[in-house]
């Protein structure tokens, strides 16, 4: 009787780690955002459409990287997180140059699927809602990612 209780109690204990979610699908990364993207983000009211260059290192499923303007100068930071085929991020900074002073900071989030070379998704944030479509032009990032 005592054993068949020791038992039931660590037959308990098991199950609970089964009752969460596929595992592997939180743990997946399919994907490698690493490299020099650009695009354009149409916002759904009509507005102008924005140019935007990020250029990401991605370390397992964490995203890191910089947000250029049209230029190639730095207007922001974007991080984030990959999962399967989707990563999920936000960007900050002033996401603008002005001619004069600065401009203040900004925020925006969303998600955008990633399938090789292209990602395409949505944002929300200051003028958005917005879809985008961003496209891998340059791979330095990577190049670096390997020499590390």
């Amino acid at each position: 009787m005592r054993w068949t209780r020791a038992f039931l109690i660590v037959l308990t204990l098991l199950s609970l780690g089964c009752a969460r979610g596929d595992w592997t699908t939180e743990t997946l990364t399919l994907v490698d955002v690493t490299g020099t993207w650009e695009g354009t983000f149409h916002p759904a009211t009509g507005g102008n459409e924005r140019m935007v260059r990020w250029v990401l290192l991605q370390n397992g499923p964490k995203v890191r990287g910089e947000v250029q303007g049209p230029d190639g100068g730095a207007i922001g930071s974007v991080q984030g997180m990959v999962n399967g085929e989707l990563l999920s991020w936000s960007m900050t900074g002033p996401l603008t140059k002005v001619p004069t002073g600065s401009p203040p900071s900004r925020s925006h989030r969303g998600e955008a699927t990633v399938n090789s070379d292209e990602m395409s998704g949505r944002a929300d944030g200051f003028s958005c809602p917005c879809t985008f479509i961003l496209r891998r032009v340059g791979s330095e990032a990577l190049r670096d990612k390997k020499a590390q």
